[in-house]
């Protein structure tokens, strides 16, 4: 983890009022893992205090293979992929090339400890299962399971069409990608939840990992889902966090233990729990 002032490289406006900010970091980036995450503070701006926490999308090479001018095979850009949702999120669309942000990165324990790994090796595919900007969580993983030889599935939900971004980007990774919209417009009709039922109730004799990220109320379905279906499966929580750094507590959650149950930290001790570790206590 690293508190750095790093330069904007490209702000890429997407569709539904998304973008992927690209930001260059050669300390930071070496270090990511996949399903880590950054804090981004916008300096000048005195009404916006707290960091914003986002799901590291990708990093990459400052520049391509074979160009000469790189310094090695290390990356040295971060992605953050985001939608405008509030202040916070409108000031960072307002970004350009050159400008300075502050970012503390990589943050929280992501997918791909040896004990998730071991679990990727023993299934026959792993599901990935995202919901919204939940897809911004699951392009790291897929890439390294990719490396692995290990099958995957992409499930991708979203409200409409427009924010059903960043599909491109997991087609050399992932073997099908199955989309759903709440309005109709693309995919299956309603929430993504339902293609994923129909592909473990279709295939009962496989065995599955699913790897999620989105909206609680789809999280507690998946974990469900997996539960009945007796697969494993991990979430990447995404919960209001003040500190990144687990001194606030502000992202507590509620997970399995003794008696009545005990709490951890999404930032430090997440951001990606076993399912069936988790409380799903309705937001």
């Amino acid at each position: 983890m690293l508190d750095e002032t790093v330069a904007v490289i490209e702000n890429r406006p997407l569709t539904g009022g998304h973008f992927l900010l690209s930001l260059r970091s050669p300390h930071q980036a070496p270090l990511v893992r996949p399903g880590q995450f950054a804090m981004l503070r916008l300096p000048g701006h005195s009404d916006v205090l707290l960091r914003r926490p986002m799901s590291i999308y990708d990093v990459k090479l400052a520049h391509p293979q074979g160009s000469g001018k790189g310094k090695g095979n290390l990356p040295e850009i971060i992605q953050l992929l985001y939608k405008i949702v509030g202040r916070g999120t409108q000031l960072m669309a307002e970004l350009r090339p050159g400008d300075q942000t502050e970012m503390l990165a990589p943050l929280g324990h992501g997918f791909f400890e040896e004990k998730y790994l071991e679990a990727a090796r023993q299934a026959d595919e792993v599901l990935h299962v995202a919901g919204g900007i939940g897809i911004a969580a699951l392009l790291m993983p897929a890439k390294s399971l990719a490396r692995a030889g290990i099958r995957q599935r992409l499930f991708f939900g979203a409200r409409g069409v427009q924010e059903l971004v960043g599909t491109e980007d997991f087609v050399p990774f992932v073997g099908e990608t199955i989309l759903s919209t709440e309005d109709g417009s693309c995919g299956t009709p309603g929430y993504i939840t339902r293609p994923l039922e129909a592909h473990l109730e279709n295939h009962r004799h496989q065995r599955f990992l699913l790897l999620a990220c989105g909206p609680w109320a789809m999280l507690e379905a998946t974990a469900e889902m997996a539960c009945r279906h007796g697969c494993p499966c991990l979430v990447s929580m995404e919960n209001r966090m003040g500190c990144g750094l687990g001194v606030c507590l502000g992202c507590s959650i509620r997970v399995r233990g003794e008696g009545h149950g005990s709490y951890e930290r999404v930032c430090t001790e997440g951001p990606v729990f076993w399912a069936k570790h988790v409380m799903w206590e309705r937001k």
